[in-house]
């Protein structure tokens, strides 16, 4: 079967899923061999990819172990080695235990062991040239397989005296073990006090806490503020939740008991789960993976199942809605609404009906955006004629852009003629829609965010309180929908609203604004009708007068 490597390999012949993975050339030497190869033992592609998961961060640790070279244990970490010997014996064994007497007699060697290594006995030659006595060497005899095993697995290097206190760990361990086992056969299953006292097997070195994971990342990504604000806290209760403080032992098992547990009630949406509780743990530690500082994402793999909602009208906003909302922009604003606030109703939608822009693309708009260019049409008698026309530059400078890109997005002439040209010079170089003075100095909400907020709001207050539309973002949906039917190239359809190109072609070179012009021109006006106020008390613009625009 062919060799690849992120997923489990099914056998073309037994169906059986398998890790495959090729070993590094620098690690050839110490692993011994040039690929994994490890049966899941199913055919189940779910099963699969669990066990997937678990055998992948094995090898990457394992090899990790072998590059660090010998080191030393701890005492926690030597019975946690022989705890992982414990487990492995009562596993093989437990299910079907057989004759109690071949647990007496295994105890029967395991008593005699360790009373023997109780006594206080002179020193032998053995002890003296080797560093074990008679008696360790016997149990060296014995269960060293075990331990080789052990370490051979996990890729650890030890030195004689810490290869010798394991060894009498796991003749302890072993003890117990077939006590147990003992126990088993005799019908006794209850669980085994024991166990207890051997802890969990912890990665080998020092311990990545969670805060120089987390500044790692945001660092490197130069994360936003208000994704940090987002995803920090989740993923701190998430931290708490697996009850560790070494992210390198959080496992993709952690991640499931915390989903479920964030399921358990319905209180959440599970959409809200998928995006941002595991989507935010996923994100930072692929990108710990991809620094070496994890060897595997324990978030692959762990799915939110979100039931698909049903679509019950279009995503975009209804002819009768759009009229709605650009007749209420003409209406006379209240004396205690600030004259920033008043600017956004009056120039915020009608922007983002003809250009598709998100609603915070044109909320951090600031005068200095505002640019000309020189297009060539037609004129009277076919005679070329230069005209001028506007455009607006979206810019992560002013502001974060979901796609974090720049762009140009030419006027539709309707704007111009309506005077927004000359309302973006009247404001100077500065923000268009909020005060730069009174911008509120939380770094947690930008104050054009609130400013689109509020615009949502005030939409709603309109009557446009469909819960199925989204009261800003339905432009968007609205403008590709127009462009479609109005016949606009599709690459510059999606140019103009900074949605990624539909093939890899696409990204090559420009869309300058002469390019996208003459798309914006090929959508048909909005002709409205104003209306004199909207009062909050209804749920409806009123009094409605013919627009001089």
């Amino acid at each position: 079967m062919p060799l690849r490597m992120a997923r489990p390999q099914k056998h073309p012949k037994t169906g059986v899923y398998w890790y495959r993975k090729r070993v590094p050339e620098s690690l050839v030497p110490l692993v011994g061999k040039r690929e994994e190869k490890v049966s899941l033992r199913t055919k189940d592609p779910e099963i699969a990819r669990q066990r997937w998961a678990v055998v992948a961060q094995q090898v990457q640790e394992r090899w990790a172990n072998l590059q660090r070279g010998e080191v030393k244990l701890t005492n926690e970490q030597v019975h946690a080695l022989a705890g992982e010997i414990y487990r492995a014996e009562i596993t093989a064994h437990q299910a079907d235990p057989g004759d109690g007497r071949r647990w007496s007699q295994a105890l029967a060697f395991d008593g005699f062991a360790q009373t023997l290594r109780r006594r206080r006995m002179p020193p032998d030659g053995l002890k003296l040239v080797t560093g074990w006595s008679r008696i360790e060497a016997m149990v060296r005899s014995r269960y060293g397989d075990r331990v080789e095993a052990l370490l051979e697995k996990t890729g650890l290097r030890i030195g004689p005296a810490d290869r010798r206190r394991l060894v009498l760990a796991a003749s302890d361990a072993m003890r117990d073990a077939h006590a147990r086992l003992k126990r088993n056969a005799a019908g006794d299953y209850s669980p085994d006090p024991a166990e207890q006292r051997f802890p969990a097997l912890t990665p080998i070195g020092e311990a990545l806490t969670f805060d120089e994971l987390w500044s790692g990342y945001t660092a490197q990504n130069r994360t936003s503020t208000s994704t940090i604000k987002r995803w920090e806290p989740l993923l701190r209760r998430m931290v708490v939740f697996a009850g560790v403080e070494d992210m390198r032992q959080i496992t993709t098992d952690h991640l499931i008991r915390w989903r479920d547990h964030l399921l358990e009630g319905g209180e959440m949406e599970p959409v809200t789960i998928r995006d941002a509780y595991i989507a935010s743990a996923s994100a930072v530690f692929g990108w710990a993976c991809s620094q070496g500082k994890l060897k595997i994402n324990p978030a692959v793999g762990v799915k939110v199942t979100v039931a698909k909602k049903a679509k019950v009208r279009p995503k975009g906003f209804t002819e009768e809605e759009a009229a709605l909302i650009l007749s209420a922009t003409h209406a006379k604003p209240s004396e205690l609404m600030t004259r920033e606030h008043a600017a956004a109703r009056r120039w915020v939608p009608w922007l983002c009906a003809y250009t598709g822009a998100r609603v915070n693309e044109i909320t951090k708009l600031r005068g200095k955006d505002l640019f000309e260019f020189t297009m060539t049409r037609t004129g009277d008698g076919g005679r070329p004629v230069d005209v001028t026309c506007y455009g607006i530059r979206i810019t992560p400078e002013a502001g974060r852009v979901k796609t974090n890109q720049f762009r140009e997005v030419p006027l539709h002439d309707h704007l111009v003629e309506q005077g927004f040209v000359e309302f973006v010079r009247s404001c100077g170089r500065g923000p268009l829609f909020y005060s730069h003075d009174r911008a509120t100095k939380t770094k947690s909400v930008p104050t054009f965010v609130r400013v689109g907020e509020k615009l949502g709001r005030w939409v709603r207050s309109l009557g446009v309180d469909d819960p199925n539309i989204a009261p800003n973002h339905g432009w968007r949906h609205r403008f590709k929908t127009i462009g479609r039917l109005s016949g606009m190239d599709s690459a510059k359809l999606d140019a103009i609203q900074g949605h990624a190109q539909q093939n890899e072609g696409g990204d090559y070179g420009e869309f300058p604004p002469k390019a996208l012009k003459p798309e914006i021109d090929k959508h048909p006006r909005y002709d409205v009708k104003a209306v004199t106020t909207t009062d909050r008390r209804r749920s409806r613009p009123t009094l409605e007068i013919d627009s001089g625009r």
